[in-house]
């Protein structure tokens, strides 16, 4: 069975009537009709395995280039084949999440993207410490605040108190003054090291932001002022009400389909693997790429192409086994007494078969006469 060698104006004439009244003419319509029929392709034809090598041969030319910086403040993000592994194989934590934040048209200038890098960057007490003293006779630490970095996030000391408070509970806190803050145990019996144990704990409080999110970097690009984050929380970012929660994403995948659903995750996987390729100069056809979104996300949930993901999913025991844990999987396929109908390649391949594509796709008798 072959493709039908229609010229472009026969073809144009079997188009349904909804695209005849585009008004395409000419040289619009032969394009758009040849566009078309370069779309095709022959009844049999093996589109996972030239998928799977239009991905898989240009990755090798990936260079090992494991981080790019992006921003002036050198926000740092897996790039080359490291992520396109994390993408494929649908890593469940990326080495380094992050979120590109777009602003409301009505806040999209310099000042205001400052205000939600504020509001964004997670900011601990160990961040606003200028010095600190210990006190092992009084069993108390002394806190010097940055005056400058605590006008800068907008908190006073009274802030601090009370966000310390909220995560240690067992400390009790005195402010000597707006740039002084004493630490020590609510209780009566303690000792240095439990001081010690408050003290880290302390530290470690956070005062303002939201949490994760270590770094954010403002960029401006064609008058657009845009935001990348080191860290990633989408839910919490979305709901600031100067951020543009159609364009503002992760590129932590479980967290996109979690908040955004399955179809922004396909759409994603989709746009992430193009950027990465597109980083090295290397152009994938956008229908090899659909085809793997698609496999990932078909069943509603992230699959990556693992023994675990699309490969674990298959209905052939000969598939499942020929990839990985191969006694596993015929033992399994044993007791249960699962039937292989050997409707795909590998499992045929392996059975010296001829495989169900291309020409293995019908079954042809030759009719001689009996004369």
């Amino acid at each position: 069975m072959t493709k039908n060698k229609l010229n472009w104006k026969e073809r144009a004439e079997q188009l349904p009537p909804k695209y005849k009244e585009n008004g395409l003419t000419g040289e619009a319509e032969e394009r758009l009709v040849e566009r078309y029929q370069k779309m095709q392709y022959e009844p049999g034809e093996s589109i996972g395995v030239v998928a799977a090598q239009s991905l898989a041969e240009p990755a090798t030319q990936l260079t090992m280039e494991t981080y790019h910086a992006a921003g002036a403040a050198q926000v740092s993000l897996t790039a080359g084949l490291p992520r396109l592994i994390e993408i494929v194989d649908a890593r469940r934590n990326p080495k380094t999440p992050a979120m590109d934040v777009y602003l409301e048209d009505d806040y999209n200038n310099e000042e205001d993207a400052k205000k939600v890098a504020r509001k964004l960057r997670e900011v601990t007490f160990t961040d606003l410490i200028k010095k600190d003293t210990l006190d092992i006779m009084q069993l108390q630490v002394e806190y010097g605040l940055n005056p400058d970095l605590m006008g800068d996030y907008d908190v006073d000391a009274e802030d601090v108190k009370s966000r310390i408070k909220e995560s240690v509970k067992k400390a009790k806190i005195t402010i000597e003054d707006d740039e002084t803050i004493v630490l020590e145990s609510s209780e009566d019996d303690y000792d240095l090291r439990d001081l010690k144990d408050l003290k880290n704990k302390a530290e470690e409080a956070r005062i303002k932001g939201i949490k994760g999110i270590e770094q954010v970097v403002v960029t401006e690009d064609n008058g657009e002022w845009r935001l990348q984050t080191a860290g990633t929380s989408l839910r919490k970012t979305l709901k600031i009400k100067e951020v543009d929660d159609t364009r503002t994403i992760s590129n932590d995948l479980y967290e996109v389909k979690k908040v955004i659903g399955i179809e922004a995750l396909r759409q994603r996987i989709i746009e992430e693997v193009n950027e990465t390729l597109a980083a090295q100069g290397i152009g994938v056809d956008d229908r090899h790429i659909m085809l793997l979104a698609d496999m990932m996300t078909k069943e509603g949930e992230l699959n990556g192409t693992t023994r675990y993901g699309i490969v674990g999913e298959k209905k052939s025991v000969l598939a499942r086994c020929a990839f990985e844990e191969t006694k596993k999987h015929l033992r399994q396929g044993a007791l249960r007494g699962e039937r292989d109908d050997l409707d795909g390649v590998i499992e045929n391949l392996m059975l010296g078969q001829a495989v169900p594509n291309g020409t293995g796709t019908v079954d042809l008798k030759a009719g001689f006469s009996s004369e």
